[in-house]
């Protein structure tokens, strides 16, 4: 597997990891440290809303939000990796989270990963809510 499509894999693991996490699980404690491993120490997050999270508020985030979102679906489209280095891929993004019911959002993400010896692992996450949802609306 070259690195640009083993960039787009840890983003699409990771991501269809959150959606187990937070919607029908399952969610025992070893699927959340298998989860979290996919973050470097230092990972930083900008939300939609503005606020900030580290990977010690992310795994906070994560332990409260367990099954929180049953019936979650996150679907991935518009990737492409804009930057990639030996040791940093800079990737963006369009993530559509819906609910059973409907409801659901659309945000534009920028990521950026570190090599972590064979593995890809995310640093820094940037995330804003599109302005329209569906975004095809």
């Amino acid at each position: 597997m070259d690195e640009q499509t083993a960039v787009c894999a840890r983003l699409r693991a990771t991501l269809a990891g959150i959606e187990r996490w937070l919607g029908d699980g399952p969610h025992e404690p070893a699927r959340l440290q298998a989860l979290m491993a996919d973050f470097e120490a230092d990972f930083t997050m900008t939300a939609p809303d503005g606020s900030r999270l580290d990977s010690g508020g992310l795994q906070a985030f994560f332990e409260q939000a367990a099954g929180s979102r049953p019936g979650l679906r996150i679907a991935l489209t518009e990737m492409t990796v804009l930057s990639l280095g030996m040791s940093e891929a800079v990737a963006a993004y369009y993530e559509t989270q819906t609910l059973d019911d409907g409801s659901g959002n659309g945000r534009h993400a920028t990521a950026l990963l570190r090599r972590n010896g064979a593995n890809w692992r995310w640093r820094h996450l940037q995330e804003t809510l599109a302005a329209s949802w569906p975004a095809d609306q």
